[in-house]
C-alpha cells in the first residue's frame, strides 16, 4: 500500500488542510485529504488509494507520430536550452520521461539519453520509435541504482508523484558526477491560484500528486546529498505555461460537456492573460524550476 510521509527531520506539525476529488479527470468522486506542515509547508495526500494505478489509465498518455513528437520539441525548447545553460553534453538520465519531448531534444543535443518510465507504452515508444534506452518501473530510486552514472538528472513535473521523493534525491545524488546537475520542475504550493482556488487549484490533481512540495524543502532535503541550488525560478516559460493551464482546466473542470469544455479551454486562455500580473509575481507562480549542482 502506498504512503506518505512528512518532511524527514522537519519539527513541524501537520494539520488537515484540504479535501479534494479528481476533478481532472473525473475517474472516481473518492474524496481525498491532504494535509500541510505549519513549518516546512509540505502538502502531501494523507490517504492515498490503495489502486493508485486506476488513477493513470491507458488514455493517460497520446503517444504522437514522430513527426508531432519533433513539431512539439520545437515549439518548446524551455528545457533543453536550461539543461545546456548548465551542462555540457555528457550522460543524461530523465525520470518520467511520458513519451519523450525532452529526452528528444537532449539526444538532438548530443547528450547520451536513457530513462526510467513506469507506463509499459511509452517505454516501447521511447525505446523503438527514439532509440532511447528505457526501464519500465514505478520505483525510479531503485531503478536508478542499476544506472550508469549520470551528468545531467531530470524530473520534469514528476517528484509530486512519487511515494518517497527524498528516496528519489538521495538515489539520485548518488549517480550524479561531481559537477552534475539535476533539474527538476514542480507545481509550487505557494502559488497565488492555489491561494484563490484551494481544493479546486488543477495542479492539486488529486489523487495523483502526492506531494505538493514548497523550493525550499527541495533544497533543504537536498543540501545533505551534497547538491547545492544553482538556480530557481517562479516565472519561466514552463511556470508560464502552468499558470494558463490553471485558469483553463479550471474553467474546464466546471464544463460536463465536451462542447463546453472547448468553450472553456478558450476563455481561460483569454482569462490567464487577464491574471498574468497576478500569476507572475516573484514566488507567487503556479510550478518553479529548480537546478541542483552536486559538490566538485
Amino acid at each position: 500500500m502506498i504512503q506518505t510521509a512528512h518532511t524527514p527531520g522537519c519539527p513541524g506539525h501537520e494539520l488537515v488542510f484540504i479535501t479534494a476529488r479528481d476533478r481532472n479527470r473525473r475517474i472516481s468522486r473518492d474524496r481525498f485529504t491532504y494535509l500541510r506542515c505549519d513549518t516546512c509547508g509540505l502538502v502531501r495526500l494523507a490517504n492515498p488509494p490503495e489502486d493508485l494505478g486506476k488513477f493513470y489509465p491507458n488514455t493517460y498518455y497520446d503517444l504522437p507520430s514522430r513527426q508531432r513528437l519533433a513539431e512539439i520539441a520545437r515549439r518548446d525548447p524551455f528545457k533543453i536550452d536550461l539543461v545546456r545553460r548548465f551542462s555540457k553534453p555528457g550522460r543524461l538520465l530523465e525520470i518520467g520521461p511520458a513519451f519523450g519531448v525532452f529526452a528528444f531534444q537532449a539526444q538532438g543535443a548530443g547528450y547520451d539519453v536513457s530513462a526510467i518510465e513506469m507506463d509499459t507504452r511509452c517505454c516501447a515508444y521511447l525505446t523503438n520509435e527514439l532509440g532511447i534506452s528505457a526501464t519500465q518501473s514505478d520505483a525510479p530510486q531503485q531503478a536508478i541504482e542499476a544506472s550508469e552514472p549520470q551528468d545531467v538528472i531530470a524530473l520534469w513535473h514528476v517528484i509530486e508523484h512519487l511515494p518517497d521523493p527524498w528516496a528519489l534525491l538521495r538515489a539520485a545524488a548518488a549517480k550524479l558526477r561531481p559537477g552534475g546537475i539535476i533539474a527538476i520542475a514542480t507545481p509550487n504550493p505557494l502559488a497565488w491560484q492555489f491561494g484563490l482556488m484551494g481544493a479546486l487549484w488543477p495542479h492539486v490533481d488529486a489523487p495523483r500528486h502526492l506531494y505538493l512540495l514548497p523550493s525550499r524543502t527541495i533544497v533543504d532535503s537536498a543540501r545533505p546529498f551534497g547538491l547545492s541550488c544553482i538556480h530557481k525560478s517562479t516565472d519561466d516559460a514552463d511556470a508560464r505555461s502552468w499558470n494558463r493551464f490553471g485558469w483553463q482546466r479550471l474553467l474546464m473542470n466546471a464544463c460536463p460537456e465536451k462542447w463546453t469544455e472547448r468553450a472553456a479551454f478558450v476563455l481561460g486562455w483569454a482569462l490567464s492573460a487577464v491574471m498574468a500580473p497576478m500569476d507572475r509575481r516573484p514566488e507567487l507562480g503556479s510550478a518553479y524550476t529548480l537546478v541542483l549542482r552536486k559538490d566538485a
